[in-house]
């Protein structure tokens, strides 16, 4: 399942980022055939013309090539790696909610730790586990109210560029990333329910065991390299499209 892209974009694009989410999310496997046409213009209710605009931008973009009088295919290698099969929805442009109004947004209580990757994270990054990384936890706030808490772990070799001077200008990583030359061009992520352990429930100033919305990905630059594999935690009541159900099992924490 994808996020709807943005209203305000060209109708093809529109159709193209949806397509990139269901290659991402893994509903279009590497090689596979993607549907006619005519099938995916009556689907998505638009002209034929603008799906080959849309599937044009995919095939420039790496995500799909075309054969000659056989169809286009997913790419056997997209620029971006498809996210693992497992539960839970993936979007592909739902950090610009949080984009459009960064002006509003900041973090408190910053901590920074040098770690070595583990095995999830060295593959987020395409760098070998063990490497040396440094994570960033933050709460985050809008409009002065605290909304969830960030973890961002990025790459030594770019983290290195992040000083303190940085972060005193930049509101989140994401900008202080901007500021050292590694704007995030593009982001995949799953989002999921969870309830809210003793320690991010005691930073965002709510009861351990409220819901939160748990948004788990990895950004990417404009060359499709990893920069960032982050998480960020949303707790109930921040506005961003997506009603909040409170999770049964109990081993989800």
């Amino acid at each position: 399942m994808t996020r709807p892209p943005r209203a305000d974009r060209p109708l093809y694009t529109r159709i193209a980022t949806a397509l990139k989410g269901r290659i991402l999310s893994g509903s279009l496997t590497p090689g596979s055939r993607l549907p006619g046409e005519e099938h995916l213009a009556a689907n998505m209710g638009v002209s034929r013309s603008t799906v080959r605009q849309a599937i044009a931008a995919l095939r420039e973009s790496g995500y799909v090539v075309s054969r000659r009088g056989s169809g286009s295919y997913v790419a056997e290698n997209p620029p971006v790696e498809p996210l693992s099969v497992r539960s839970g929805p993936v979007y592909t442009g739902f950090l610009e909610d949080l984009a459009d109004e960064s002006q509003h947004v900041d973090e408190l209580q910053r901590a920074r730790e040098e770690i070595s990757a583990t095995p999830p994270v060295a593959a987020d990054l395409r760098i070998p586990v063990g490497s040396p990384v440094v994570r960033f936890d933050a709460v985050r706030r809008r409009h002065g109210v605290v909304y969830g808490v960030a973890s961002d772990i990025l790459p030594f070799h770019i983290a290195e560029h992040i000083t303190s001077d940085v972060l005193e200008r930049s509101a989140t990583i994401g900008d202080a990333l901007a500021k050292v030359g590694h704007r995030s061009e593009e982001n995949l992520q799953r989002v999921e329910p969870a309830l809210l352990g003793d320690a991010d429930a005691r930073l965002c100033g709510v009861q351990p065991g409220s819901p939160a919305l748990v948004l788990t990905g990895v950004a990417y630059d404009g060359t499709h390299t990893p920069i960032d594999s982050y998480t960020l935690t949303i707790i109930s009541g921040y506005g961003i499209g997506l009603s909040l159900t409170r999770a049964s099992r109990p081993d989800i924490t």
